[in-house]
């Protein structure tokens, strides 16, 4: 007799999950899926933060020269020396780990490849190994990530340069204004393409120029959809640095963007890709896992019919 007078019996079947349930809403999925992979998420974000560290130095370095000015002039006269000294150390990490991280979800390369494709595969509520993976997957894209990386580089150069000269130009001729009003718009556009540039560059064997053209296209085809993403991402990665300076004034706040945060965003973003793609990439795919699932469902309400043929003889 297994178990204890019928009790405490591992070898009975349990009730199973039933056939008709609706599925979950990707709401419920996405905190289910945190749940699950919180602390793989949480070594992927370690991960992406320590290899991806050279870049995020050098882009610090250059980011200091215009955040450092900026804070400067905004402490001034609020209060003695090392008072002033302290503030803007507090400012200069502050601001510093904020604008790394979001480096981190923008893109910075082939890291940035490797780190979507785990997210990818756990939004898919597929297996994917943390570190091998990671590393397998960087290694894969290293030559479109380093394309998309330095084009990044060079549009967010050309367009600040631009931006800055027609804003000076517009204080002398305010028909000019339109244009720095157009490069702002054209300028959001392009960061908003990035919500599908890196999940596309790993799921899709496709070239950078493809790779770009078609995150312009979802970009315009779903302006409303990516513009709320893109608003929900931006509030998540801002939300720590919020907190920090409005609500709780406590610097360790700030660790969660290299512990967990950026993979946080990261698996929203992947919820939302994946979705997107399963409509007007995979269909194909999706019409055969409903034939399949229509097939299994007729296969069996044909043995219910059997059995019950049977049972009446």
């Amino acid at each position: 007799m297994a178990g204890f007078f019928g009790f405490f019996d591992y070898t009975k079947p349990g009730p199973g999950v039933p056939e008709n349930e609706p599925p979950k809403s990707k709401f419920i999925v996405f905190f289910e899926v945190l749940a699950r992979k919180f602390w793989k998420l949480c070594w992927l974000n370690i991960l992406y933060f320590l290899v991806s560290l050279p870049i995020l130095i050098l882009l610090y370095l250059v980011i200091a020269n215009y955040i450092y000015p900026i804070i400067q002039s905004v402490t001034k006269g609020a209060g003695n020396v090392k008072d002033i000294q302290s503030l803007q150390g507090f400012l200069m990490t502050a601001f510093g780990l904020t604008l790394l991280s979001g480096f981190m979800v923008f893109g910075i390369g082939p890291t940035t490849a490797g780190f979507t494709y785990i997210v990818r595969n756990f939004a898919r509520e597929e297996h994917a190994w943390v570190t091998s993976d990671f590393f397998e997957h960087t290694k894969k894209n290293l030559k479109e990530g380093i394309i998309s990386f330095v084009t990044d580089l060079l549009v967010l150069w050309i367009f600040s340069v631009a931006i800055q000269f027609y804003s000076v130009q517009s204080l002398k001729y305010p028909s000019v204004e339109i244009i720095k009003y157009f490069l702002v718009f054209t300028l959001f556009i392009y960061f908003m393409m990035h919500i599908y540039i890196y999940p596309m560059m790993v799921t899709y064997n496709l070239k950078v120029r493809h790779i770009y053209k078609n995150a312009f296209i979802f970009t315009i085809l779903k302006l409303p959809h990516t513009i709320g993403m893109f608003l929900l991402l931006a509030t998540l990665w801002l939300l720590p640095f919020l907190l920090l300076l409005f609500v709780i004034p406590f610097m360790p706040l700030l660790l969660l963007y290299p512990l967990i945060w950026v993979s946080i965003i990261g698996l929203a973003q992947n919820f939302y890709t994946n979705y997107i793609f399963g409509i007007y990439l995979n269909p194909q795919k999706e019409n055969e896992e409903q034939l399949e699932s229509q097939e299994n469902t007729e296969l069996s309400s044909d043995k219910d019919d059997d059995s019950n043929s049977k049972d009446s003889v």
